[in-house]
């Protein structure tokens, strides 16, 4: 099962939810699960697309190529990670380096 710190790196670099759930070899209903925890846990931040219109709400609506069911006329859904998730990956990379950390010994 991926782990909170490879979805938000993941979110952090851009892509489909398919792509996302593919390269992470995990279901999209899993993915999607855990990025609404994500949400409610203060990791990630949904981008509003402007005033509940959807896609036709976005400035970005006449030249985005994200692929949307109905043909660019349902709700797609933006992610960012906040603050609190670029801090927990920032950290949690620190704390691999200090658990591969060996002191050498000098004679």
């Amino acid at each position: 099962m991926a782990t909170t710190e490879e979805i938000l790196r993941r979110i952090e670099k851009g892509g489909t939810l398919d792509e996302l759930a593919a390269e992470l070899d995990i279901r999209k209903s899993a993915l999607v699960a855990m990025i609404e925890f994500m949400v409610r846990a203060g990791y990630l931040k949904e981008i509003g697309l402007g005033g509940g219109q959807g896609c036709g709400g976005c400035p970005m609506s006449g030249t985005c190529r994200v692929p949307v069911l109905g043909g660019g006329r349902e709700w797609v859904r933006l992610y960012m990670l906040t603050e609190k998730g670029m801090e927990y990956i920032k950290n949690k990379k620190y704390s691999r380096e200090e658990q591969n950390y060996e002191p050498r010994q000098f004679l």
